[in-house]
């Protein structure tokens, strides 16, 4: 059966990366359709806003998504992706492939997968004027006995971690761990908190992975601080196998990881929930190398071989991985972040060929 893919270009570099993407997947002959709505920058001139209708409805109607980039204007498509269609489960694999710089000194066999929770904590951001938590929690004090008021004026963030939210990516992670355990990896679930100082909201996290973590008798777990987290990826990456945190504490820590792997260029990411699941590499629009065609697009094709794995086209998936892992290894067509000197066009149509 066809699966229907909408792509989303963004902002940016976000459409040169997806366009190089949906070149290399409709070279493949793959049972796909593949649509592409107007949206973003683009969409703003013709239609006044950067996710008409038409794009939403398609959007709606998909099996999978492929996004590129979110600038300002692109910022209610990547909320309505991710808080609209509930896509919780953000996963950023961490992969090593011969032949990419990396300012770490061995880095063949990094191979491990950071799982985000993707639907609330810090993000989307809910702030506001210190005043009206002093107005409408008189009586709170925090661990060092101070109101609200007693801070004067400023601003707050709230952080909100629910129940449903901690059990659920807790759930997916343990299953992706089972996952990679059946691989040969080492089927081991690190849960990466703060909890020593955010008791609540940390606490809870961790106790639900304590608690979820029992009904997978055959995977081993750990807790670790994220500040200390942050350490061991840079100081011990090949002992991690699928870490599972908070919405910020991912954010930062896949960045981070993302540089054992050649930085953000090579970066994908999945957004997966119940019903809906997008794709989109883990880097920004980059405006500042933007229509210049030297933008890399192997995170938005990695990211297109995790749509594909999603698709259930396990094996289509694997043949596209390895055409990259072929031009990576034999380091003739690289795009200047890489050290090359090639154009986006010209990358993509190596990847092609390799496929052919």
């Amino acid at each position: 059966m066809t699966k229907k893919i909408v792509a989303l270009g963004g902002d940016g570099i976000g459409p040169e990366v997806v366009n190089a993407a949906i070149q290399v997947l409709e070279a493949m002959g793959l049972y796909i359709e593949i649509l592409k709505p107007l949206c973003g920058e683009a969409a703003i001139k013709k239609f006044g806003t950067p996710f008409p209708k038409e794009a939403m409805d398609l959007t709606n109607e998909s099996d999978a998504i492929l996004f590129g980039a979110t600038e300002q204007a692109s910022v209610f498509i990547l909320a309505y992706l991710r808080w609209f269609l509930d896509t919780y489960a953000n996963l950023r694999p961490i992969k090593y492939y011969e032949g990419v710089p990396t300012p770490i000194k061995e880095p063949e066999g990094i191979n491990f997968l950071i799982v985000r929770e993707n639907s609330e904590g810090m993000y989307p951001g809910r702030e506001g004027d210190l005043s009206l938590l002093a107005e409408n929690l008189p009586d709170y004090k925090d661990r060092l006995g101070k109101s609200f008021a007693d801070y004067g004026t400023g601003k707050f963030a709230i952080r909100i971690f629910t129940n449903k939210g901690c059990e659920r990516i807790t759930k997916f992670a343990c299953e992706k761990a089972r996952e990679r355990k059946a691989k040969g990896f080492p089927g081991k679930v690190a849960c990466v908190t703060k909890s020593n100082v955010l008791k609540e909201s940390c606490g809870l996290f961790q106790k639900t992975c304590e608690e979820v973590i029992k009904n997978y008798p055959e995977l081993k777990y750990e807790h670790f601080y994220v500040d200390d987290m942050a350490r061991r990826i840079v100081r011990f990456p090949k002992d991690m196998d699928v870490i599972v945190t908070s919405n910020m504490f991912g954010d930062i820590l896949s960045d981070l990881a993302a540089e054992l792997m050649g930085g953000l260029g090579m970066a994908p990411s999945a957004c997966i929930g119940d019903k809906y699941a997008y794709f989109e590499p883990v880097h920004g629009s980059a405006p500042d190398i933007a229509g210049r065609g030297i933008a890399n697009p192997t995170a938005s094709i990695l990211s297109s071989v995790m749509m594909l794995d999603y698709l259930g086209m396990k094996d289509r998936a694997e043949e596209l991985e390895n055409a990259v892992k072929e031009i990576y290894k034999e380091g003739k067509v690289l795009t200047p972040d890489m050290g090359g000197n090639s154009k986006t066009s010209e990358f993509t149509q190596a990847i092609i060929k390799k496929l052919k």
